[in-house]
């Protein structure tokens, strides 16, 4: 049996603890808080999924609420989003805790072929989104076999 005196055993538990002391909140990269206000033809858009997607690194998302305000968050504890240019994507095609995914209202344009960016900086200022939207959404996806047909359900192909 290994035994060790009163003396290493304080030592080993105070470096246990310094050693753990650099764990969880505050470790990781810098990061920079990001709030803003997404609005869909001048009204604000709740439950919309917000990602920021720096050009090397984790993105940071957000979930808008009912007055389509925003905040970012990099990880389950950490708040904000890597510094510089990001690719943003807005979507209200999100999936709720029942496994249920809700329609899609924004055009392709922000979301899948995602035209919006932001500079994320240290100053803080708050990054809005004004969409715009003529209320036809069509989106295809990648694998759908001929993008040029109309859809199911709109023989027509009227949108």
């Amino acid at each position: 049996m290994l035994s060790v005196g009163r003396n290493a055993s304080c030592w080993l538990l105070a470096m246990g603890m310094l050693i753990c002391s650099g764990c969880g909140g505050d470790s990781g990269p810098e990061l920079f808080d990001v709030t803003g206000t997404v609005t869909l033809n001048g009204k604000p858009l709740p439950n919309a999924e917000v990602t920021f997607q720096p050009k090397e690194g984790a993105p940071s998302f957000a979930k808008t609420d009912d007055d389509g305000k925003y905040e970012l968050k990099y990880s389950r504890d950490r708040y904000g989003a890597l510094p510089g240019s990001h690719e943003v994507s807005i979507t209200t095609a999100a999936e709720d805790d029942d496994g249920n995914v809700a329609d899609e209202l924004l055009p392709a344009k922000y979301n899948i072929d995602t035209e919006l960016t932001a500079n994320v900086t240290a100053e803080g200022n708050p990054i809005d989104f004004q969409l715009e939207s003529d209320g036809k959404v069509v989106q295809i996806s990648e694998d759908d076999p001929d993008p040029d047909a109309a859809p199911a359900g709109n023989p027509g192909g009227d949108f």
